[in-house]
């Protein structure tokens, strides 16, 4: 069992980093087309590609790429400087620095200035963003250790203060013990910010398996506003449905698009709409780690009532080959609580 199971998980992930590069290829000919069609409608003055020479074409199409380039450096400041974004003045700084590079490689190496804007904007501002979304993808479906491995990789372009504090929770996240999760959050918690600090200790109580201490530290200071998705879960875990419900339905407007569908899975779960669950799991959240897919829908056919053999069967043989002391700790939690309704209803009966 544990032998398919990592030979599953090496596909999945394999598969997902194919797709990865797939979209990037796609998106980098996808603007190459629409800079050589710009050229084409548009071009400079006095100059055409079937008229002029050589160089003069590559010169044009190196100045429409400059030009394109800082353009969206330029529109990124403006909307960073209105941002909320923690990194936004990080992020201001490397799109000043790009459009100063276009304003000295223009005059002084015309023939390369729109490769060298291309090649700085791809390393400094693409590359970075890719690999943390798909470093957040990749930990919102279970993947801990590929979360990880991209988060490491965001640090070696864009080594600020918040990404190196992000690649290092991911490592933690990663980690298979409690004990040692637990060390390597106290560990951040020495140069973490308030909201960092709120962030770190709900994981160690996640890590514990102890959701009232998760509620505790997010409805005790005010720095867990961006942890509202965090609450919604917690207080389904401890079976407090209808106040789960409730705070949803407050909360939507606010919640990002992904936690607001994780969001959603929480209260379909806990409340017990098990088709709608699988409905979820097989569309909008199918990239989930089988796993997790497996707790979700034993979670929901309990809260339904099913009391589901091949569910509970599922459950109990991921939960036995887990090394996420975490994920093994929830599982059985569950397991147990089920195995006790059915005793209940037993001896009610």
């Amino acid at each position: 069992m544990n032998i398919q199971h990592a030979l599953a998980a090496s596909r999945s992930e394999l598969l997902f980093l194919v797709k990865s590069i797939v979209r990037v290829l796609l998106w980098v000919l996808l603007i190459a087309i629409g800079g050589l069609t710009l050229f084409v409608l548009f071009p400079p003055a006095g100059v055409m590609p079937w008229q002029t020479a050589r160089s003069a074409q590559i010169s044009a199409v190196q100045a429409w790429v400059l030009l394109a380039m800082m353009f969206l450096s330029l529109l990124s400041i403006l909307l960073l400087a209105k941002s909320q974004n923690p990194e936004r003045k990080t992020w201001i700084g490397i799109h000043a620095g790009i459009v100063g590079v276009g304003a000295v490689t223009f005059p002084w190496l015309p023939q390369w200035s729109g490769f060298i804007m291309a090649a700085v904007f791809v390393l400094l501002v693409y590359t970075p963003n890719v690999l943390g979304q798909v470093a957040s993808r990749r930990a919102s479906a279970g993947h801990m250790q590929a979360a990880a491995f991209y988060a490491r990789l965001v640090c070696l372009f864009h080594p600020s203060r918040q990404v190196r504090f992000q690649s290092s929770f991911r490592r933690a996240q990663a980690l298979g013990s409690t004990e040692e999760k637990i060390a390597a959050y106290r560990s951040l918690a020495a140069y973490a910010t308030p909201e960092q600090s709120v962030l770190l200790n709900c994981y160690i109580a996640i890590a514990r398996d102890d959701w009232e201490g998760v509620l505790g530290q997010i409805r005790s200071t005010a720095e867990a506003s961006a942890l509202k998705w965090l609450e919604i879960r917690a207080l389904g875990e401890l079976g407090r449905v209808e106040e789960m419900a409730m705070t949803y339905v407050w909360a939507e407007p606010d919640l990002s698009a992904s936690n607001r569908l994780f969001c959603r899975l929480y209260v379909l779960a806990f409340s017990g709409h098990f088709n709608g669950v699988r409905t979820l799991l097989g569309r909008r959240l199918r990239f989930l780690r089988s796993r997790n897919k497996a707790y979700w829908i034993f979670i929901a056919s309990q809260a339904a009532g099913m009391h589901d053999d091949d569910a509970r069967r599922i459950l109990a043989s991921y939960v036995s080959a887990a090394d996420d002391e975490t994920f093994r700790k929830a599982g059985q939690r569950h397991l147990a609580e089920a195995r006790a309704a059915d005793r209940r209803v037993l001896s009610s009966e």
